[in-house]
C-alpha cells in the first residue's frame, strides 16, 4: 500500500508541475540580482597619456570601424570634449555606416582620465580657451587652448596613426561650443592640419571675439590656393536671446551664438572658392545643451558622405 501512495504522489507531483506556468527573466530568479558590470563600448580602447607639451594628463579614447578591412586606412574624426562625445559618436558611426548613409571612419575623443563629469567640465574652461577672457571676473585659469591643440597634433595624432590604420589625407576636427571655438581657432591658425572642421554652436564671442582676428589671414590663404578643407557651422535654433531687454538684445546681436556663426558662415562662402567648402546650418528647436547629439549627427553626414 505505501508503494501505491509513493507512485501516486511523484506522478500528482509531476502533472501539477506540468500545469504551472513558466518563468521567464527575474520572475526564474531565485538568486539575489547582481550589481551588473561595467559597459563597454565595442571595438574601443582608451590610452591615458602625460603630454610632454603641457604636462597635463589626457584620455585618448578609440574604436576602430565595425567589420573592419584590414587592406584598408580610414578616415578618423577627431572629438574635443571627447568624455562626452566619444560614446555618441562612434555609436553613430557605427550605425550609419552600417546602413551606408557614411563611410566607416576611426573615431577619436580627447578627454580627462576621469568619470568625473564635474572635472571634465572644469578642465574644459581651461583647455578650450585660446586666451584669457578679459571682461570676465572668473579667476579661474584659461588660455590654454592653443597648447590643446598642439598635444592634438603633435602627441594625438602620431599615437593613432602608430596603432590604427589612418588615412592621413581625411582627417576630420569636431567641437562645440568652446570646442567649436578651438576648431576656429584651428582652422584659421592651422588649416593644413585637417581637411575638414566642424564648429557646432562655436563660442566666437569668447574674449571680444579674439578668434576673428586670425579671419583675414586665413582669407588669403583661400584666395592664395594653398588651402583646400571643407567646414560647417553649425547653431541650435533656440540658441538666440528671446527678452525684451533693449541692452542685452544689443549685446545678444553682437554677441548671440547665431548671429556670430551666421555672419562668419556669410563671410566665408562669399569666398566662392573652388577649394573651401563652407556649409551652414540652423537645427530646429534646439537650445546650447540639447543641440548636442543633433550636432554630431550633421557633423557625421558632412565629413563622412559615402
Amino acid at each position: 500500500m505505501n508503494t501505491i501512495r509513493r507512485v501516486f504522489a511523484a506522478c500528482f507531483a509531476a502533472v501539477f508541475a506540468l500545469t504551472q506556468p513558466t518563468m521567464h527573466g527575474a520572475e526564474a530568479s531565485i538568486a539575489p540580482p547582481s550589481d551588473g558590470v561595467p559597459v563597454t563600448i565595442p571595438r574601443a580602447r582608451q590610452y591615458d597619456i602625460t603630454s610632454k607639451i603641457n604636462g597635463r594628463d589626457y584620455r585618448v579614447f578609440v574604436s576602430m570601424p565595425f567589420k573592419a578591412d584590414p587592406a584598408k586606412k580610414y578616415p578618423v574624426i577627431y572629438l574635443l570634449d571627447g568624455n562626452w562625445y566619444f560614446g555618441p559618436a562612434d555609436y553613430n558611426v557605427t550605425e550609419s555606416a552600417g546602413a551606408h548613409a557614411i563611410r566607416q571612419a576611426i573615431v577619436v575623443g580627447l578627454g580627462y582620465p576621469s568619470d568625473d563629469n564635474d572635472l571634465a567640465g572644469s578642465r574644459r574652461g581651461f583647455e578650450l580657451t585660446p586666451s584669457v577672457d578679459s571682461n570676465s571676473t572668473d579667476q579661474r585659469p584659461r588660455g590654454g587652448g592653443d597648447a590643446l591643440l598642439r598635444v592634438l597634433e603633435e602627441e594625438v595624432k602620431p599615437l593613432v596613426a602608430a596603432r590604427y590604420p589612418v588615412d592621413p589625407a581625411h582627417q576630420v576636427l569636431f567641437g562645440k561650443s568652446l570646442g567649436g571655438l578651438m576648431v576656429l581657432r584651428s582652422l584659421f591658425r592651422h588649416p593644413g592640419a585637417y581637411q575638414a572642421y566642424i564648429a557646432a554652436s562655436p563660442a566666437i564671442a569668447w574674449n571680444n571675439r579674439d578668434v576673428l582676428n586670425d579671419e583675414a589671414a586665413f582669407i588669403k590663404q583661400v584666395r592664395d590656393a594653398k588651402i583646400s578643407l571643407q567646414l560647417l557651422i553649425t547653431v541650435g535654433g533656440d540658441e538666440v536671446y528671446h527678452g525684451n531687454d533693449p541692452v542685452q538684445r544689443a549685446a545678444a546681436e553682437r554677441n548671440g551664438m547665431i548671429p556670430n556663426a551666421s555672419g562668419l558662415a556669410q563671410r566665408l562662402s562669399a569666398l566662392n572658392s573652388d577649394r573651401v567648402t563652407v556649409s551652414y546650418a540652423v537645427i530646429p528647436g534646439e537650445n546650447h545643451v540639447l543641440v548636442s547629439l543633433a550636432s554630431i549627427g550633421r557633423a557625421l553626414g558632412f565629413a563622412l558622405k559615402p
